[in-house]
């Protein structure tokens, strides 16, 4: 089993090493993969969605973005959440937060998309953020990105994975 993990892990490695060597040369696809240059509307609209979601509390919005395997990340306990309502739990666990901490005028400035990499099927991007408000009158802000990666599933793309990093984690 511990052998069956390091193989897999230095799999995902090695595959990750590739792909950001590929980036870094300009390399956009191969013959059986392209790569698509522009990145879809509706791959952002989808996580505009949810970042959206994540200051207004709308878990409506979210209930039907993510796929039936999703896994969701982020700093707030119990730190990942999974399946189809994975974003759902996780807007709940924003709203908490914001409410434990007394966080007024909470909202989110997204930031333009440097890094992503898209197929037909499936997308990877990197989405920069700023969370601000204020608790007791004093500024609360936060900056990080959020990684995500969809998939087609049924002619919808939906989320696969969302993971936050702050930028005191950089």
């Amino acid at each position: 089993m511990k052998n069956t993990f390091t193989t897999v892990c230095m799999g995902l490695f090695i595959t990750l090493l590739a792909v950001q060597k590929s980036h870094a040369a300009g390399v956009t696809g191969s013959d059986s993969v392209k790569t698509i240059k522009t990145l879809k509307p509706e791959v952002l609209d989808v996580v505009n969605t949810v970042l959206k979601a994540s200051y207004t509390f709308k878990i409506e919005k979210v209930s039907d973005v993510y796929t039936p395997n999703a896994v969701v990340s982020d700093e707030q306990q119990p730190f990942s959440w999974n399946g189809q309502l994975a974003g759902v739990q996780w807007v709940n666990s924003v709203q908490k937060a914001v409410n434990d901490f007394k966080i007024k005028d909470f909202k989110v400035d997204i930031k333009r998309v440097k890094v992503f990499q898209q197929t037909e099927e499936v997308a990877y991007l990197v989405v920069p953020v700023e969370y601000t408000g204020t608790i007791n009158g004093e500024p609360f802000d936060e900056e990080g990105a959020f990684s995500f990666v969809l998939r087609v599933v049924g002619g919808k793309w939906l989320i696969k994975s969302q993971a936050w990093v702050p930028k005191n984690g950089l």
